[in-house]
């Protein structure tokens, strides 16, 4: 995440809708731009419902580092699913070190190296 300074005057102006908000900064973009935006931005557009609260404490942290507070959010849901994808991974690596550990046999592995000489072997 790039830290920028920005001017709280502007942002301010933004977030209570003095400026983007007037008809004549209004158009709609065709389908097709929006289409093509978001595909070489790698993202797509969603809506989510959270507590007046929280949204007021992520935004006053994101100020804190002088950044804004969607980009941050952005950041932090990659970096949960980074580490819970991390979490899932290890769990399932161990689990299954686990069972190789429990079982000294491996009949698809013994019956394809005998299926493999029985070939060679003609």
């Amino acid at each position: 995440m790039n830290a920028r300074q920005l001017d709280p005057t502007i942002t301010e102006q933004w977030e209570n809708g003095e400026l983007g908000r007037h008809d004549e900064f209004v158009a709609v973009a065709p389908e097709s731009e929006s289409l093509e935006l978001d595909s070489a931005l790698a993202m797509k557009l969603v809506s989510i419902r959270l507590p007046i609260p929280l949204i007021e404490t992520l935004k006053a942290i994101a100020g804190h580092h002088g950044i804004a507070y969607q980009p941050m959010i952005r950041d932090l849901l990659m970096r949960f699913a980074r580490s819970e994808i991390k979490h899932i991974t290890d769990t399932l690596d161990a689990q299954m070190r686990q069972a190789q550990a429990s079982d000294d046999s491996s009949p698809p592995v013994e019956a394809f190296i005998e299926r493999t000489k029985a070939v060679a072997c003609r």
